[in-house]
């Protein structure tokens, strides 16, 4: 007969919070702990199974190959699988394990550090920094990985591994990293545990998934929220992040642990914007605010989008910053002028459609309390000049889904970077969202990148051609023997200058 499962103490709290109140629940709970011996006190505290662990925590007894934890933030998972690896070393059932998180700083703060803080007090394992070695009292080994250093992993045979946040791991050297993993767990019962939280498109990821839907027996995947764990984390902080991402991407992902789908109809693909993710360089080639200005700023009406691009010398188009908001029109023209400015901007783009002739107006009007002068350009290719700012109007004219094609082009292209550590999570949500094909409105912070990305990869656009025009030698000469013969300079100034002899571009 099955024995059953001790009821875990946060059962027993949330009992007593519901029958007596929180301030009446802790005048009972410390005085049943009183009536509890101290060395009974003591094993219950390393009782982690049998009475600290939700039954969620509580891994399975069954004879699994892998075990996933797909979760939110906060939701324990570090703890729970801690807990789970020192009572198999303690067994005997692994004696040699192997770890990695995204980088061997994580490896060691989080799973070197957490297998110590869950150990037993007569069997808490001893860290060794100059070899990245945990060893246990019973002579069990632990080797601290990095995914970045993948070959290193190649080494040890391997009980068990633990793989901790998979969606961090370094794009370039995942597959490889977890690849020798998989090689080297190899003896004893060989098993393989992960967490994660889950990231969109993330391949790795929707691959454990698939295994996990295929053979749910052999590869066990559990999810789990953040508010799961709430008694042990801040009630301020718990409605902090509600507040800032209840209902977004990110809040659906990092709090309640969702693995979202990309939409095969959405105008640009997660994956994309992964792959090409770059860090701010030190200069640019040209660099633009681009403004898709709203009507009103009334509750209900279309946002103002303002995004921040620029151009590198190799012609990638660089994502700078998303400042699209509800604003008043004075505001979102002093936000701009202000990012103009800090940015060395040299134009601001913006979108007349709404507005029209009254726009350059207000603009100028409030370049002029700040002590600066705006400039309306046409064609010319401006540079930031201090106490300028140079304004170019666009009029949008056809099918928003339309304008929108040519950027969904670059993405997938790989010409746009979203630049590392700025913050463009509603950018590169509505981006992986919207579906043009429903007909749906498209969100303004799209239109106002779009608008910017013509203006930059324009230019770019002439550049390639000029590299691209002719494809090898061959062409080369034939198209110098169509050229009217007049001497060698005469044929190629043809050439380049369309017959004119006067230069221009091929």
């Amino acid at each position: 007969m099955k024995e059953p499962h001790p009821t875990p103490a946060t059962e027993i709290a949330d009992n007593l919070v519901r029958r007596y109140g929180k301030v009446r629940a802790h005048i009972e709970i410390d005085r049943l702990l009183d009536q509890i011996p101290v060395t009974d006190l003591a094993g219950l505290a390393c009782d982690w199974e049998g009475f600290w662990a939700r039954s969620s925590q509580i891994l399975p007894k069954t004879d699994w190959i892998t075990f996933g934890r797909l979760a939110g933030r906060g939701n324990g998972k570090t703890l729970s699988i801690a807990h789970y690896i020192n009572s198999e070393v303690r067994a005997g059932r692994v004696m040699c394990l192997g770890m990695a998180a995204q980088n061997e700083t994580k490896t060691i703060a989080v799973q070197v550090q957490g297998l110590i803080d869950t150990s037993t007090p007569r069997f808490v394992p001893v860290f060794t920094a100059s070899t990245n070695e945990l060893r246990w009292p019973n002579g069990a080994i632990g080797y601290a990985f990095s995914p970045e250093s993948p070959g290193n992993i190649r080494s040890p045979s391997m009980h068990l591994s633990w793989l901790s946040e998979i969606q961090s791991w370094p794009e370039a050297t995942r597959e490889e990293a977890l690849l020798n993993f998989d090689f080297a767990t190899r003896v004893g019962y060989a098993r393989q545990i992960w967490d994660a939280t889950p990231k969109r498109g993330h391949a790795i990821l929707k691959r454990f998934i698939a295994r996990a839907k295929a053979d749910p027996e052999n590869h066990v995947l559990v999810g789990g929220t953040i508010y799961e764990n709430r008694r042990n984390l801040s009630a301020k902080a718990i409605k902090k992040l509600d507040d800032a991402y209840a209902g977004t991407r990110q809040g659906r992902e990092e709090l309640l642990g969702e693995m979202l789908e990309d939409s095969e109809a959405a105008l640009v693909r997660n994956e994309w914007i992964e792959k090409n993710r770059r860090p701010a360089p030190e200069c640019v080639s040209r660099r633009v605010l681009s403004a898709d200005p709203a009507k009103t700023s009334r509750a209900g009406s279309d946002r103002t989008g303002l995004v921040d691009i620029a151009l590198t010398a190799d012609g990638q188009l660089l994502v700078m910053g998303d400042y699209t908001g509800r604003y008043r029109q004075a505001e979102w023209i002093d936000l701009a002028i202000d990012r103009y400015i800090a940015g060395r901007c040299d134009l601001l783009v913006i979108e007349t459609n709404t507005l029209q002739d009254a726009l350059f107006e207000f603009i100028s009007m409030v370049a002029r309390q700040r002590g600066l002068s705006a400039q309306l350009v046409k064609s010319e290719t401006t540079r930031h000049q201090p106490g300028i700012v140079y304004v170019k109007e666009v009029f949008a004219r056809g099918p928003k889904e339309d304008r929108a094609q040519p950027l969904a082009t670059a993405y997938e292209r790989g010409r746009v970077s979203h630049v590392i550590g700025v913050d463009l999570v509603a950018l590169e949500e509505s981006l992986t969202t919207w579906e043009p094909a429903k007909g749906l409105r498209s969100p303004d912070s799209i239109d106002a990148l779009a608008h910017g990305a013509v203006e930059l990869l324009g230019v770019v656009g002439l550049a390639d051609h000029a590299r691209t025009a002719f494809k090898g030698i061959n062409s080369l000469s034939a198209a110098v023997s169509r050229v009217p013969s007049a001497g060698a300079v005469g044929n190629i100034a043809a050439l380049l200058g369309g017959g004119t002899g006067t230069g221009g571009r091929i």
